[in-house]
């Protein structure tokens, strides 16, 4: 059987890439090179004999650095001394906002927040740089660039006037998985904060009780079991309102959870590795 050969291709700088683009196998021996976007993985040679190699950046298309800059050999092998510069956005020449862009956030409706919305509130410009962030209901359009920048966002609401696909498009440049935010879809107009079911959301103020059960800090929300968790039975205690989604999920014996008639949201899969038993009081 005649064997296979992989046809790599050089990009303009002489880099050494794979034929779909995704795998950088050899850097130039050049000062300074901007891996281009798109390579999702770096040859463990792929640095290895560039002396002149002194600096280098990397998208943020390539998840490895992210979770963990030594887990790939190539830095093992890269010149000693050799500057790393990891972007955790598109390069500058990618994110560049049209001038009727610029000219339209200029004059459009800022929230409490500081997000930017168009005049009529029904396009999302500049998202808000916060840990938690709902995009206002009547929001139709989401803009592709509108989440550069924002490292604090962790989680974020999409209201139910904002159809899904818009972020097909958006996604791929939200940033890097380190600093992806949660993304909450919602079919039904928001809920109050003390009714909301996913534990991601909230102030991260929290009280947590002698069975390592973790609530909001105000009580109202149970949002989890924690390890230290053991018991079979567990008394929710009067006054709360929600137990978020997977609160009892990795327990692994069925447990008796005993609610108050204060109880006005039950998330989903409470139990979800395990079983368990809903008294209400």
């Amino acid at each position: 059987m005649k064997g296979i050969i992989y046809r790599n291709l050089y990009d303009e700088d002489g880099a050494i890439v794979s034929n779909d683009g995704r795998t950088l196998y050899k850097v130039p021996n050049i000062p300074h090179y901007r891996i281009k976007e798109g390579i999702e993985e770096i040859d463990d040679q792929a640095f290895k004999n560039r002396p002149l190699l002194k600096e280098v950046d990397i998208p943020y298309t390539v998840e490895w650095y992210t979770i963990n800059p030594m887990a790939n050999d190539a830095m093992k092998y890269a010149p000693k001394g050799l500057k790393v510069n990891y972007w955790n956005w598109p390069y500058p020449e990618n994110c560049i906002r049209s001038e009727e862009l610029e000219a339209e956030i200029e004059e459009g409706w800022t929230d409490e927040f500081g997000a930017i919305y168009s005049k009529d509130k029904k396009r999302l410009l500049k998202c808000a740089d916060v840990k938690y962030y709902k995009i206002k209901e009547g929001t139709e359009l989401v803009d592709k660039l509108a989440f550069i920048g924002c490292d604090e966002l962790d989680c974020l609401y999409i209201p139910y006037t904002c159809p899904e696909q818009t972020f097909d498009a958006i996604e791929p440049i939200m940033g890097s998985p380190a600093i992806m935010p949660n993304m909450c879809f919602w079919d039904t107009p928001y809920v109050a904060e003390e009714l909301d079911p996913n534990s991601c959301w909230g102030n991260d103020e929290l009280y947590i009780d002698e069975y390592d059960v973790v609530y909001s800090f105000d009580k109202k929300r149970l949002l989890a079991a924690r390890s230290g968790f053991k018991e079979k039975e567990y008394i929710v205690p009067d006054g709360t309102l929600t137990i978020c989604d997977f609160a009892f999920s990795f327990c692994e014996e069925d447990i008796v959870l005993s609610v108050p008639a204060s109880i006005k949201v039950i998330g989903s899969n409470i139990f979800v590795n395990g079983g368990g038993k809903i008294v209400i009081r």
